[in-house]
């Protein structure tokens, strides 16, 4: 499988964005977030297509969101569930 890429689509109210994550230019996951405050970076959905779950895409896309986010000093929180496990499992100091 080629690497795949993440593209981050800030939205343009400003309090919320996505990241795609693409394989030779298509579209195979998607994060949804929000920005309620200032401080604060909220994963609101995590989706990965049927045909490519099971291959860790969802993990990384949410390393490549907090990554983003600790770029910009922001405190990560998920209301998505996929997303608080994987928080709890890899970034246990985000929450």
């Amino acid at each position: 499988m080629p690497e795949p890429a993440v593209i981050h689509r800030p939205g343009s109210n400003g309090r919320s964005g996505v990241f795609e994550m693409q394989i030779n230019g298509t579209g195979v996951a998607f994060l949804d977030y929000g920005l309620p405050d200032e401080r604060t970076f909220n994963i609101d959905y995590v989706e990965v297509t049927p045909a490519m779950r099971g291959r860790q895409l969802g993990e990384r896309l949410v390393d490549a969101a907090v990554e983003w986010a600790k770029g910009e000093n922001r405190r990560v929180t998920a209301t998505c569930g996929f997303a608080r496990r994987v928080l709890a499992a890899r970034h246990p100091k985000t929450e």
